[in-house]
């Protein structure tokens, strides 16, 4: 897992602060769909992606 985060993280350090937040809402519908259809583990995945790409986004704002 350590090094799917890694692999997220260098993707995020490498995406503008525009593509970051498409992608953040992008997760975000499809987190909110799994979890309507009952996929709660799908959903805290995508959870953990959007974290990281929520955590670069801060931190390049600070």
């Amino acid at each position: 897992m350590e090094d799917r985060t890694r692999a997220i993280g260098d993707a995020a350090d490498a995406m503008t602060d525009e593509e970051l937040e498409t992608a953040i809402s992008a997760l975000h519908v499809r987190e909110r769909e799994l979890l309507v259809a009952g996929d709660s583990e799908a959903a805290f995945d995508l959870m953990g992606t959007k974290f990281v790409l929520l955590s670069t986004l801060e931190i390049r704002r600070r």
